[in-house]
């Protein structure tokens, strides 16, 4: 083996590893994507769960029907009391 084609073939690895590794890249960030769009997930944002109420609920009761307790705030209706635990609906 000669020197030109020692170097030319030290080139040749060099570069194709560079490519290897951004193919492999790219691989990888794929997989990811396709994940993510098949596992994908609606999560609401922090501003939408402090904003007014929807238009058409009905404000939760402010005392439970069971045990008489005042209730929190953020109670709803479906819930259960936290003071006996009956389902208020």
């Amino acid at each position: 083996m000669n020197e030109n084609e020692k170097k030319t073939s030290d080139w040749k690895m060099i570069i194709g590893g560079i490519a290897l590794i951004a193919v492999l890249f790219v691989g990888v960030q794929f997989i990811f994507w396709g994940l993510g769009e098949a596992i994908h997930q609606d999560v609401p944002d922090a501003s939408a769960s402090q904003s007014a109420p929807e238009e058409g609920r009905t404000d939760a009761p402010s005392f439970c029907v069971h045990c008489g307790r005042e209730l929190p705030e953020r109670f709803e209706w479906g819930q259960f009391c936290p003071y006996c635990g009956e389902k208020v609906a």
